[in-house]
């Protein structure tokens, strides 16, 4: 997932959170359970997802 506008916070099975703002991504390996925890309440958050 890439964060084209905004910002965000993934947080994955085990506790382990990612802070995401535009720009940055993260490769999420298949079957990898995950949540969006907190997206930035003031700006519109835009994610870009990609699945191969």
């Amino acid at each position: 997932v890439l964060v084209v506008q905004g910002e965000g916070v993934l947080e994955f099975e085990g506790g382990e959170e990612v802070r995401l703002a535009a720009g940055d991504y993260v490769n999420i390996p298949a079957h990898k359970k995950h949540r969006v925890t907190w997206t930035d309440p003031d700006k519109e958050t835009i994610w870009l997802a990609v699945f191969y």
